[in-house]
């Protein structure tokens, strides 16, 4: 018998996906290629930070909600904790673009302090003395990424999802026009409506229905200290972090004369300085972010860039050891926002993928988003800088409300 709702991908965002759907009384199957959080989900910094953009300020504080809820009334613990943020500068120039980025917070009631060289020694004796300069502000959040996609699981799953791992989506099915379930190595799951939330492998499925999502990838690499020998109590960032725009930019493929260029000299291109202390006392050092091909790491050696960049803002990290290095592939769109919503043109077939480097902020507003748009017939009015049609010609057809007619068990009609 056909389930209401599949979602492929078991991340952040499809597992927060599943377990709204699963609230709202759908019965819902999420099937995960390999283990939970396998992907970028359990491979970033696992960072709570405000974005710039007019509605990122509601998101974040939407998210921070969602997160306190998880972890008050949840069963995996995440090490959810409140953190202070300095938003880094090394010379003028990037000093005047911090400037902008702490403006733009101040504008959506974040408080934010401006501080000079000493002010950042003052506050973290272990910053570079000779740094341009730097902002402050007390509302970032850190938490475990993997174990934040667990919690989610475990919730969907108490809410009545079922999940299913190590079960590869090979294929959509598509009959009559709409898509009417998931083919894979164990036969046909049929079901109302299929959710791709597969991150960077949401564009190769959706392609097999006939329909190009404009889903690329970006690899992001990080480090892992050992125990640092003393206490950092803010997140690290340095002012270059690409904003939204600029992660856009890293959705167009490469040429095929730009792969033939590419060299595999130690670089610093596409890095940023990030660090955060864990709660082990270890430290997170990153990130990068370049244009990703497959699932083989491209240029291990972006992980000498990154040290490099540590190494100008906090000198004594030289005789810490490296104990791991990493990297994820994040799905990111051409305008650097994700896709939610049903897919134009192919009733039955939604999407919640290319969240960026901002998955775990954008998850529990995107299943939102997505059960209210899929449950109710109708987006949510916050939910148009989303929309999967912005990059498809073809308008969607019907109000994608769903049709309890559609399975035996009362299934969505998109």
């Amino acid at each position: 018998m056909a389930v209401d709702v599949i979602v492929v991908g078991g991340g952040v965002v499809g597992c927060a996906c599943a377990r709204e759907l699963a609230g709202r009384g759908l019965d819902v199957l999420v099937l995960e290629r390999a283990q939970l959080a396998a992907g970028a989900s359990g491979r970033n910094q696992g960072l709570l930070l405000p974005g710039l953009d007019p509605p990122a300020h509601l998101l974040f504080r939407e998210a921070v909600a969602a997160y306190q809820r998880l972890a008050a009334e949840g069963e995996v613990d995440f090490d959810l904790r409140p953190v202070g943020h300095l938003l880094l500068a090394a010379d003028e120039a990037t000093l005047a673009a911090a400037r902008d980025q702490a403006d733009a917070l101040a504008a959506r009631g974040f408080a934010v302090e401006e501080l000079d060289a000493a002010g950042l020694v003052g506050v973290e004796p272990s910053l570079a003395p000779d740094l341009a300069g730097g902002f402050r502000s007390s509302d970032g959040w850190a938490l475990d990424p993997a174990t934040t996609t667990l919690a989610w699981a475990e919730d969907a799953r108490r809410a009545g999802a079922e999940l299913r791992t190590w079960t590869e989506a090979r294929r959509l099915r598509v009959d009559g026009g709409r898509v009417t379930g998931v083919h894979t190595d164990a036969g046909l799951l049929a079901a109302g409506a299929v959710v791709v939330a597969a991150g960077p492998w949401t564009r190769s499925l959706a392609t097999g229905a006939g329909v190009e999502l404009p889903v690329t990838g970006a690899r992001g690499w990080l480090l892992q200290t050992a125990p640092l020998p003393w206490q950092v109590t803010h997140a690290f960032q340095e002012a270059t972090w690409p904003g939204e725009d600029e992660v856009g930019d890293q959705a167009a493929p490469l040429t095929m004369a730009e792969l033939a260029a590419e060299e595999t000299g130690a670089t610093d291109e596409g890095t940023a300085f990030t660090l955060q202390q864990r709660p082990t006392g270890a430290a997170v050092v990153g990130a990068s972010l370049a244009q990703s091909l497959r699932e083989d790491p491209e240029h291990p050696e972006t992980v000498r860039g990154l040290a490099r960049r540590a190494l100008r803002f906090v000198p004594g990290l030289a005789s810490v050891p490296v104990v791991a290095s990493w990297s994820g592939v994040r799905p990111i769109t051409p305008d650097g926002q994700p896709l939610v919503g049903p897919v134009p043109g192919l009733p039955g077939l939604w999407v919640a993928a290319g969240h960026g480097p901002v998955g775990v902020v954008l998850a529990p507003s995107t299943a939102r988003m997505l059960a209210s748009h899929l449950v109710d017939g109708q987006p949510t009015g916050d939910a148009a800088p989303f929309d999967p049609a912005r990059f498809l010609a073809t308008a969607p057809d019907g109000t994608g409300r769903v049709d309890r007619s559609a399975t035996g068990r009362g299934g969505p009609d998109r």
